[in-house]
């Protein structure tokens, strides 16, 4: 029985199980199912809550703010993690490209700018710095993608920008659309010529293309490469609303690595519960469809997304408890302040920062301090000190704590 558990399968679930993987551990991951890669825009999130660079934001944290994950782990840590996972889609044919010197800013599927450190190379060419003009192209069958309504809100905001409808090919026509079964499509070399077509037929003197990301499941570089060929511009990919093909593609990604490493993934497996002694976690259980199983352990990593992945949660009274493990957890004091009058209040909600404590190598603390379970890492969301959404984070903060967790548990890093 493997004896090495990830909890949780988003991006700070699968870093860490590379990590232990990497390290010959066999790691067993185990999620009650996909994590938030198949909902987010696929990009790397480091910092983005001001105009500071990220780098210039990690320095500043690790002085300022000692509890937050990033001040927790070092900059150096961060870097690490930032360049193994570049190395790792660099290796799968889906290279990602920025850094933390500067973030880039790209358009949403609602015309508005939002910034990201890291992102896939499909999206290279969105760039709103790089100038000229831009057309923006998708189908009236893909839903919540408006091509008119997001050029227009990008012209307002000095983008010389339009959008147009392209008509899918009769023989690719069908009764339901996805974007998932759109990025099936144009896998399809017959159906990227027509479209290819049908762009440079419309783009007059735009010299950049942005199209819905669908962009091919199976190898986008190679979609994205034919439709520039074939229109005669540069070519990006604009996320969409979930189901993200993007995030599909690093979830694949990651598992491919994982598992080629010695580790596996069972998705449809929560685990509800823990036991331990003498200041370890010995065992494990996990629900699926018809009965529980006990998972002896020598060490665990507890990646479950926090509030908005499901891993915190609370009650009507308040109570405010970690899922798996029931590790103690730090919440704002005043319950009538966790959340502000605003959804997108600049302040952010309070609710969300709270997590689990941890000690410099990422192992829980409990309330009077020490450590509850030596053999435990937490990594992602699930820490306390800091609200990710309002300070545009979460994906930075899950790929360096899950890898500096992995790590950490491995031994490889002190």
């Amino acid at each position: 029985m493997r004896t090495t558990i990830v909890i949780g399968a988003g991006l700070s679930g699968l870093m860490g199980a590379l990590a232990l993987a990497e390290a010959g551990l066999h790691p067993l991951l185990l999620a009650k199912g996909q994590g938030a890669t198949h909902w987010t825009a696929g990009t790397i999130d480091v910092w983005g809550a001001d105009a500071r660079s990220p780098y210039a934001a990690l320095r500043a944290i690790s002085e300022t703010r000692p509890h937050h994950p990033y001040a927790l782990i070092g900059v150096p840590a961060v870097e690490e993690a930032i360049a193994r996972f570049r190395a790792l889609t660099e290796m799968a044919r889906y290279p990602y490209v920025g850094g933390l010197e500067c973030n880039v800013l790209l358009p949403t599927a609602a015309g508005a700018l939002r910034p990201a450190a890291l992102l896939p190379v499909t999206m290279a060419a969105g760039d709103v710095r790089l100038g000229g003009k831009v057309l923006i192209a998708g189908f009236r069958e893909l839903r919540d993608f408006y091509p008119p309504f997001i050029a227009a809100n990008l012209a307002a905001q000095g983008i010389a920008a339009r959008g147009t409808y392209l008509t899918v090919p009769s023989a690719f026509r069908r009764r339901e659309y996805t974007t998932v079964i759109f990025a099936r499509m144009f896998d399809d070399p017959a159906f990227r010529s027509d479209i290819g077509r049908q762009l440079r037929a419309q783009r007059g003197d735009a010299t950049r293309i942005g199209l819905p990301a669908v962009l091919g499941l199976r190898d986008p570089l190679e979609a994205v490469a034919h439709l520039q060929n074939e229109s005669g511009a540069q070519v990006f990919e604009i996320p969409t609303l979930p189901p993200s093909v993007p995030g599909m593609r690093l979830f694949a990604l990651f598992q491919n690595a994982i598992e080629q490493a010695g580790g596996r993934l069972q998705i449809g497996s929560d685990v509800i519960r823990g036991e331990g002694q003498s200041h370890r976690l010995t065992s494990i259980w996990s629900e699926a469809a018809a009965r529980q199983q006990e998972h002896r352990i020598e060490r665990v990593l507890l990646a479950t997304g926090g509030i908005a992945g499901g891993g915190i949660r609370t009650d009507h009274a308040g109570i405010v408890r970690e899922t798996a493990l029931d590790l103690p957890v730090r919440t704002p004091a005043n319950r009538a302040g966790w959340f502000a009058p605003r959804f997108l209040d600049p302040q952010g909600h309070a609710i969300y920062t709270a997590g689990v404590v941890t000690d410099a190598r990422l192992r829980p603390l409990g309330a009077d301090g020490k450590v509850v379970y030596e053999n435990v890492a937490v990594a992602g969301a699930t820490l306390a000190g800091a609200d990710t959404v309002r300070e545009r984070s979460r994906s930075g903060v899950a790929i360096a704590t899950g890898w500096a967790a992995g790590r950490m548990l491995a031994g490889l890093m002190s």
